[in-house]
C-alpha cells in the first residue's frame, strides 16, 4: 500500500514538474519566435531612400532618390530632415523639412532659394517602431564571426504608405532594437527602399526641432 501511495505521489510530482518545464519551454520558444523590442524614441541618423520603379503616379514619375541627415523624436512627434533629393530626371534639390505633428505644421525650406513654405499636416505621424500587429519573419546575420551583427525582420501587410496602403518590411538590430531598414511596397508606386546608418541616440543639437527663422 505504501509503495502504491509513494508511486502515486511520485507520478503527481513528475506530472507537475513536466507541466512547469513545458510552460517554461513554450515561453522560451515564444520569446525566440517573437523577439519584440522597444526602439529608441529619439535618435539621429543618415537616411537613404529611393524608389527605382519610375512608375507614373498622379501624372508624375514615382522615381526619386533621397540622401539626408535625419532627426527623429517619437515622444513629441517631431522629425527634421536635411535632404538632397531628385525626382525622376529633374536636377537634385536640397531641402530642410521640419515636421511638428503636435501643432500640425510642416516647414519646408528650399536651401537653394531660401524660400520657406508652411504647410498644415494632414497625415499621421509615421513611426519606425515594430508595429504591434507585425509578423516576425526571422533573423539575418551580417558579417562573419567575430565581427557580425544579428538583425530581426518584420512584415506588416495593409500598412499605410506613399501612394496608399501596401506591405511594409522592417529591419532592426537584435541588440538595442535600432532601426536599419523601413521598406514599403504597393501597386501604385512599386517598391520604396529606406535605410538608416550612422545612428546615434539622443540629439546633438537640442534646438534642432525649432522652426527656421527669417
Amino acid at each position: 500500500y505504501q509503495r502504491r501511495v509513494h508511486g502515486d505521489v511520485f507520478a503527481m510530482l513528475s506530472a507537475k514538474i513536466f507541466a512547469v518545464t513545458l510552460v517554461l519551454a513554450i515561453a522560451y520558444v515564444s520569446a525566440q519566435v517573437h523577439p519584440t523590442c522597444k526602439m529608441p524614441q529619439v535618435f539621429e541618423a543618415r537616411m537613404i531612400s529611393f524608389d527605382p520603379n519610375g512608375r507614373v503616379y498622379h501624372n508624375h514619375s514615382s522615381e526619386y532618390r533621397l540622401f539626408s541627415r535625419y532627426a527623429y523624436d517619437g515622444i513629441n512627434l517631431r522629425k527634421r530632415i536635411f535632404e538632397e533629393v531628385r525626382f525622376g530626371s529633374s536636377p537634385s534639390q536640397r531641402y530642410d523639412v521640419l515636421e511638428l505633428h503636435q501643432t500640425k505644421q510642416a516647414f519646408v525650406t528650399n536651401l537653394g532659394t531660401r524660400e520657406c513654405l508652411i504647410y498644415t499636416i494632414n497625415w499621421p505621424f509615421i513611426r519606425h517602431d515594430i508595429p504591434a500587429n507585425a509578423t516576425f519573419e526571422g533573423f539575418e546575420t551580417l558579417g562573419a564571426y567575430p565581427d557580425y551583427i544579428t538583425l530581426t525582420q518584420w512584415v506588416l501587410p495593409n500598412a499605410m504608405g506613399r501612394g496608399g496602403n501596401g506591405t511594409r518590411y522592417l529591419t532592426f538590430t537584435q541588440n538595442g532594437c535600432v532601426p536599419v531598414r523601413d521598406d514599403f511596397f504597393n501597386n501604385a508606386t512599386g517598391f520604396t527602399y529606406e535605410e538608416f546608418s550612422d545612428v546615434t541616440l539622443g540629439l546633438h543639437d537640442p534646438n534642432i526641432f525649432f522652426p527656421p527663422q527669417g
